[in-house]
């Protein structure tokens, strides 16, 4: 599965839930700047911008909309952030705008997006054009993901930050949204670093960030402690938000609770130890848990002190040549006597931090094939299967090969409830089955018991919508 790029880059104040996506906040809330505003998007797919011909939006955030579009002269496809023309007034927010295309030219690197050509339009319209990437953000990855190739992954993010700090530059917003995953047959997956709206000038003396003093930027649940207390910040910030997103990926949830984060790094107090990420998912060499837990040091001379330093940890730690699970391929199987979840189109995330979700394959009757989905809302009792309809009837008895902590373990479940369409419009949630467990085998429960570490008093239940949904499992 493959989505191509987009800029997801909602803004609100600094006062917000730390899942949310990016924030710029102050310290006054009049001095809040006018990308804190309510910004209204308009639709501009069918117009024509110098030689590009928007075909269809690819997303939309606080401060532009990015499209797919087609070079009119020669038919190449790229994509074409537009600054939203609400936002287009502000002499500060334009220069924002474009000092992101001309920090990404600056910098060139093979991991890093590309951006061909800057523009402004008759009718007062400012856009940049960047290659088209047919990627997967990191976000949309079944979690956890295997360790070997979240190293190789992040090890190219390393090369890329090290030519982006090498430049004098901090990106401030890394995070799964903003790294793309590339496959191509035969060869090792390719990392792209994207989206420098947030970036900053190690030696910044005046500008657009002297006028803006008192704000925050970046992603609350990646933001360096220092980020969030609104000091100085270097390439050790950059560091930290990678160990964030490395933690997610291997393990499935994030380094600290869901709507503690600006308690825990902001407290003069020192924070309770973290959890190696070993210790959730057993799949985890030792050695890349504590790379990631040096990287989410409190203290920035704490952490790695250079991108590269982190890169050499990462590939030290993990010796095998990373490899995605193949989907089934050969011919379509005949349909079963015994009906199967089939895989949805997962819905766009609107959280930085989705819930962790597992890939499943499940097994069709008689031999004649399976199909692989994605699950969530793991525990000790079921999981829920995203799935389209129709469903399986309930109480249907399905077998499936589980992939936890990249091991796959044998499962058998019944399926007790149905999500249908209309009712994960209005919680939020894809359609799908909820699924009990029927008599789990000792591998299993000793991976649940593994995976599902002992909830923690303070920390905030799952989401009422998927809760409700399986309340009774």
């Amino acid at each position: 599965m493959s989505r191509p790029y987009s800029s997801p880059e909602p803004s609100m104040s600094f006062m917000c839930d730390p899942d949310q996506d990016t924030c710029t906040g102050a310290e006054d809330p009049a001095s809040r700047p006018v990308s804190g505003m309510s910004a209204s998007p308009v639709d501009l797919t069918g117009r024509t911008l110098g030689h590009y011909r928007l075909t269809r939006q690819l997303g939309s955030g606080g401060m532009g909309t990015v499209y797919l579009a087609e070079q009119t002269l020669i038919g190449a496809r790229v994509a074409l952030k537009v600054l939203h023309p609400d936002l287009a007034r502000d002499a500060r927010l334009r220069a924002r705008f474009y000092a992101e295309a001309r920090t990404v030219n600056l910098i060139g690197h093979p991991n890093i997006v590309r951006i061909f050509d800057i523009g402004e339009s008759e009718d007062g319209l400012h856009y940049f054009v960047m290659e088209y990437l047919d990627g997967l953000p990191l976000s949309r990855l079944p979690r956890p993901v295997e360790p070997g190739l979240v190293a190789w992954l992040l090890a190219q993010a390393c090369d890329a930050l090290e030519a982006v700090h090498r430049g004098g530059v901090v990106h401030r917003d890394l995070k799964p949204d903003n790294l793309l995953m590339m496959e191509r047959p035969g060869e090792r997956p390719t990392l792209k670093v994207l989206d420098f709206g947030v970036a900053k000038a190690l030696h910044d003396t005046g500008g657009v960030e002297q006028t803006m003093a008192g704000q925050v930027f970046g992603t609350p649940a990646y933001m360096a402690p220092e980020q969030w207390a609104g000091q100085p910040v270097d390439g050790r910030a950059d560091l930290y938000s990678l160990g964030v997103t490395g933690y997610l990926l291997v393990t499935g949830q994030l380094p600290f609770p869901r709507g503690q984060l600006a308690e825990l790094v902001l407290s003069p107090e020192p924070p309770p130890p973290l959890r190696p990420p070993h210790m959730l998912a057993p799949a985890v060499p030792e050695a890349l848990s504590l790379a990631l837990v040096r990287a989410l040091a409190r203290a920035p001379a704490e952490r790695f002190a250079t991108a590269p330093d982190f890169k050499k940890a990462l590939l030290a730690a993990t010796r095998t040549t990373p490899v995605a699970w193949p989907a089934p391929t050969g011919a379509r199987p005949r349909a079963p006597s015994t009906p199967i979840p089939a895989p949805p189109s997962l819905p766009e995330p609107n959280d930085p931090t989705p819930l962790p979700t597992w890939t499943a394959r499940v097994r069709r009757d008689q031999g004649s094939g399976s199909v692989v989905v994605h699950c969530s809302e793991l525990s000790r009792g079921g999981l829920f299967m995203c799935c389209a309809e129709p469903f399986p009837p309930l109480f249907t008895r399905l077998e499936f090969t589980l992939l936890l902590g990249g091991e796959e373990v044998e499962c058998v479940a019944e399926v007790v409830r149905h999500v249908d369409s209309v009712q994960a419009r209005a919680w939020r949630m894809s359609p799908g089955v909820g699924l009990q467990f029927l008599n789990p085998s000792p591998a299993l429960r000793e991976h649940l018991l593994r995976l599902m570490p002992p909830r923690r008093p303070s920390a905030p239940s799952q989401s009422p919508s998927a809760t409700e949904a399986l309340a009774h499992l």
